[in-house]
C-alpha cells in the first residue's frame, strides 16, 4: 500500500520518490509494549472520529485528531528514528531524503478505519488478567502467560496492553520457598489478633488481592484496632508485600482518588487511619459503591467512566480493599457483607524477637519476599482457582449464604495456595474451614436492615400533648413508649383514643386482635406520606424504602387501614413482645408508670427532630 501511495503522490519512472528500506535491524519480542525503535500499532477510531494508536515509543494509547497528524506530533508520539527510517522519501531532483508525514498519516487513517471502533474498556495496564482460562500478566512493559510464554501485544478488539510501572516481579523472578512462607506466616502471627485465624486471613487476603483478576471475587478486609495495637505496622507490611500491586492511602479517599490511583491496572487499595465518621455520608456511600464494584468480576462490570480532556476513559475499581482504623464502626451494609472484619489488640512483646520483615519495612526484605510470593501465586494460579471452587462449594453445603461463600472462599484459597503445592485432601479443607469458625452456620448476631428500620421507627420521638391536673402539658416520648402506653390502656378506649389520634397523624396506628390479643402496627406505605417521611428523615429509608424493609419482617403483610380518617395502604407489622410487654429493672419501675386516663387529653401529635 505504501508503494501505491508513493506512486500516486510522485508518479512513476525517474521522477518518482523512492522509500528506502530500513538500514537498522531492530530485534524485539512480541511481548514487549514500548520498544526502543518506536513505531505504532493501530487500535481503531473513537466516536469523535479521532484515530487511536498504540505508541511503541511510549507504550501508551494516543488519540490523534484530524489536525494532529503533522510532522512534529508524529515525531513526538512515534519516535523520530522510526519515522525517518520507515517513511522517508528521496527527492529525484535534489537526491535528499525527507520525512513524508502525509504518507504516514494516510497509513494511520486507512488502518484505523479498517480496524473499527475502539473499545476504551479493552485497555489493560500492568496487572493480572484472564483470557478465557489462561492467566495473562502485564509485567509493566512485557506480557506473558503463567507458563512464561510471550503474548502478542498487537492491539485487538478484546484487549489493548499498555505499559506502566513494573508490578514488582518478572517472569524470571524466583518463587518463594517454604522458609519464606513460614517467615511470612510467623510475622502475621506476631500481631495481636482477637481471632485465632487472623494471621491466616491476613495471608489469604494478601494472596486474593495480588491475584484479584484470577478470582471471581475480591473480598475486602476491615481491620479495627485499639490505639497502639499495630494496625499501621500491619498496613505497612501488606503494602511492602504487594509492592506495585497496591496503593496505600491515609484517611478516607474520595472516589476520584481511588479510581485515579488504580486507573486501567489491577491493584489493591490499603487505607490506614480510615475514619468514615469524619467524612460526609454521601462521600462514604459513593466510595462504598466503588469498593463494592470491585468485589465481583463479570464481563462489563466493575468499570467506571470518566472524561479527561474530552476523552472517555474506563477506570478499574480496586481489586480488594483493606480498611484499617481505630474502633471502626459498622460500615455500609453491602460493604460489610463483602468484607471480613479482624480486630487487633495490644500484645505484650517483651522478650519476643521482632520479625525481620517488620524490622525492614523501609528496606528490601519484605518487598523481595512479597515479589517471590506473588511469583509463586502466579505459578500456582490453577491451584488457587481449584481451591476457591472447592471451598466455596463446601461452605454452601454447610449452609452458608452465597455472599458468605463468595467472601471467605478467596481468602481460604489464597492461604492454601501459599502453603500447599497441590490440592489438600477434603478433610484438610474442612479443618481449615473449622479454624475460621465456618464449620457450622450461626444465628446472625447482626441487626438486619429490616429490624434496624423498625427500631428506628420505634425510637423516633414525638411531642405527646396531655392534660395533667387541669393543665395542658407536653412531653417528648418515643413511638415505642406510646405503643407501650396503648397496650397498658387496652381496656380503656376513651383513654387510648387521644394517643391513637396523635400517632395516626404521623402515619402509624396500633391494632389489637381481640381474639388472640396480638398487637399489630400499621404503617402508611406511601412514600409521599408526610408523617412517616418525617419519622424516617435522615435515614436510609427516608424516600419510601421503609415499605420494602418492613415487608421483609416475619409476619408482615400489605393491606388497607383507616388512619387519621382516611383509608390508605399500609404495611402490617407484628409488634414484638419486647415492645408490648417490656420487662423492667427495679430502677426503671417509676419511669414505666402509666399516666391515668384523665391525664391524656389533647389530640395533637408533633414529630421531634
Amino acid at each position: 500500500m505504501q508503494n501505491n501511495v508513493l506512486s500516486v503522490l510522485f508518479g512513476n519512472g525517474n521522477k518518482a520518490a523512492k522509500s528506502e528500506p530500513n538500514s537498522t535491524n531492530f530485534t524485539y519480542s512480541v511481548a514487549e509494549i514500548a520498544r526502543h525503535e518506536g513505531g505504532f500499532d493501530v487500535a481503531g477510531f473513537n466516536l469523535d472520529g479521532s484515530y487511536r494508536i498504540l505508541s511503541r515509543k511510549t507504550g501508551q494509547i494516543v488519540d490523534l485528531g484530524a489536525k494532529q497528524l503533522d510532522e512534529a506530533t508524529l515525531f513526538a508520539k512515534l519516535g523520530v528514528a522510526y519515522c525517518r527510517e520507515h517513511f522517508s522519501v528521496t527527492d529525484p531532483k535534489t537526491k535528499k531524503r525527507s520525512f513524508a508525514a502525509d504518507i504516514l498519516a494516510d497509513k494511520i487513517r486507512h488502518e484505523c478505519d479498517a480496524f473499527g471502533l475502539a473499545k476504551p474498556e479493552a485497555v489493560r495496564g500492568p496487572g493480572l488478567y484472564l483470557d478465557g482460562e489462561r492467566l495473562v500478566v502485564n509485567y509493566g512493559n512485557a506480557v506473558y502467560d503463567e507458563s512464561g510464554a510471550p503474548i502478542d501485544t498487537t492491539p485487538s478488539h478484546s484487549r489493548v496492553y499498555v505499559s506502566g510501572p513494573s508490578i514488582g516481579f518478572e517472569p524470571d523472578t524466583p518463587c518463594a520457598t517454604v522458609a519464606d512462607i513460614h517467615l511470612l506466616e510467623a510475622t502475621f502471627e506476631s500481631f495481636g489478633f482477637e481471632q485465632a485465624w487472623g494471621a491466616k486471613a491476613s495471608m489469604g487476603w494478601y494472596a486474593s488481592a495480588a491475584m484479584g483478576a484470577v478470582l471471581p471475587n475480591s473480598p475486602s478486609l476491615i481491620v479495627t484496632a485499639e490505639k497502639g495495637a499495630g494496625k499501621t505496622t500491619w498496613a505497612d507490611l501488606q503494602t511492602a508485600l504487594l509492592g506495585q500491586q497496591a496503593v496505600r492511602r491515609d484517611g478516607v479517599p474520595t472516589v476520584a482518588q481511588a479510581l485515579n490511583a488504580v486507573q486501567e491496572s489491577s491493584k489493591a487499595m490499603i487505607c490506614d487511619e480510615f475514619e468514615p465518621l469524619k467524612v460526609s455520608k454521601s462521600q462514604m456511600d459513593k466510595l462504598a459503591e466503588v469498593f463494592n464494584s470491585g468485589f465481583t468480576k463479570a464481563p462489563g462490570k466493575g468499570k467506571f467512566t470518566r472524561v479527561y480532556g474530552g476523552v472517555l476513559r474506563y477506570l478499574n475499581p480496586p481489586a480488594g480493599v483493606a480498611m484499617c482504623g481505630i474502633n471502626l464502626p459498622e460500615l455500609d451494609d453491602a460493604l460489610e457483607s463483602r468484607s471480613v472484619r479482624l480486630s487487633l489488640v495490644r500484645k505484650d512483646r517483651a522478650g519476643q524477637p521482632k520479625s525481620p520483615l517488620l524490622n525492614n519495612l523501609n528496606g528490601d526484605l519484605a518487598r523481595e519476599l512479597g515479589a517471590r510470593a506473588r511469583r509463586l501465586l502466579v505459578q500456582r494460579q490453577q491451584l488457587l482457582r481449584d481451591a476457591r471452587a472447592a471451598v466455596h462449594q463446601m461452605l454452601q453445603d454447610i449452609g452458608h449464604t452465597d455472599r458468605m461463600a463468595d467472601t471467605f472462599s478467596p481468602m481460604l484459597a489464597g492461604y492454601i495456595a501459599l502453603k500447599h503445592d497441590a490440592m489438600p485432601a477434603r478433610h484438610a479443607l474442612a479443618a481449615l474451614i473449622a479454624e475460621f469458625g465456618l464449620s457450622e452456620t450461626k444465628a446472625d448476631e447482626k441487626e438486619s436492615p429490616s429490624e434496624a428500620c423498625l427500631n428506628v421507627l420505634f425510637d423516633r420521638k414525638f411531642v405527646l400533648h396531655a392534660e395533667k391536673d387541669g393543665a395542658k402539658v407536653k412531653s417528648h416520648v418515643r413511638i415505642r413508649d406510646a405503643v407501650r402506653l396503648l397496650a397498658a390502656l387496652k381496656g380503656d378506649k376513651a383513654a387510648r383514643r387521644p394517643i391513637e389520634t396523635q400517632l395516626e397523624m404521623l402515619g402509624v396506628r396500633t391494632i389489637m386482635d381481640t381474639d388472640t390479643g396480638r398487637w399489630t402496627l400499621a404503617v402508611a406505605s406511601s412514600q409521599h406520606h408526610l408523617g412517616v417521611r418525617q419519622l424516617f428523615q435522615g435515614t436510609a429509608w427516608a424516600r419510601g424504602g421503609w415499605k420494602d424493609a418492613l415487608l421483609r419482617l416475619t409476619g408482615s403483610a400489605k393491606g388497607q387501614a383507616r388512619i387519621a380518617g382516611d383509608s390508605i395502604k399500609v404495611v402490617f407489622v407484628n409488634l414484638p413482645n419486647s415492645v408490648v410487654l417490656p420487662s423492667y429493672d427495679d430502677e426503671d419501675e417509676q419511669a414505666a408508670t402509666v399516666p391515668a386516663a384523665r391525664e391524656v387529653g389533647a389530640v395533637r401529635g408533633e414529630w421531634v427532630k
